[in-house]
């Protein structure tokens, strides 16, 4: 099986695990691109933009996606956010996480006021909590990365 194929079904099996074990924060379509010395696509980027399932665990937001009927595809990250902003006028909520070894993954959301709350008081809870374990970054549309939380003190980096 080629490496696309399997972050999906890591991404399947992580959203299933979810389902039974996180709780649910929401869904919206969102897109997620990665920066660094340049910008990455982690998902399409373009309409119709995939459905972003969004989940709270053990001081994590987790957030999933699977797209493609012929060309099929996927995205799973796991971290704590760095920040929420909200353009209220739009709805469109852009969720920032800092990778260990650098650069910026900018997940964007088509969502509410609503969804934007929850996900504000989520990330509070991410820093009380301080998450535990470690942070994940799949994409199809990239080699897959295990990204280490600061407490776990290792390094990586996007290839």
């Amino acid at each position: 099986m080629g490496d696309s194929v399997n972050v999906v079904y890591e991404t399947l099996g992580r959203y299933i695990d979810d389902l039974c074990g996180s709780i649910y924060l929401g869904t919206a379509r969102g897109k997620a691109v990665f920066y660094g010395k340049a910008a990455h696509p982690l998902t399409p980027t373009e309409d119709p933009l995939p459905f972003m399932n969004i989940f709270y665990s053990h001081g994590l937001i987790e957030i999933t996606a699977v797209w493609g009927r012929m060309e099929k595809g996927a995205f799973l990250v796991r971290m704590v956010p760095s920040r929420i902003d909200v353009d209220r006028i739009t709805g469109v909520i852009e969720i920032t996480f800092h990778p260990v070894g650098g650069g910026v993954v900018v997940i964007t959301l088509h969502g509410n006021p609503g969804l934007a709350e929850t996900l504000r008081d989520a990330a509070k809870a991410c820093r009380k909590e301080e998450g535990k374990g470690e942070g994940e970054l799949l994409s199809s549309k990239g080699q897959p990365l295990n990204l280490i939380t600061p407490q776990d003190s290792a390094k990586s980096s996007f290839p």
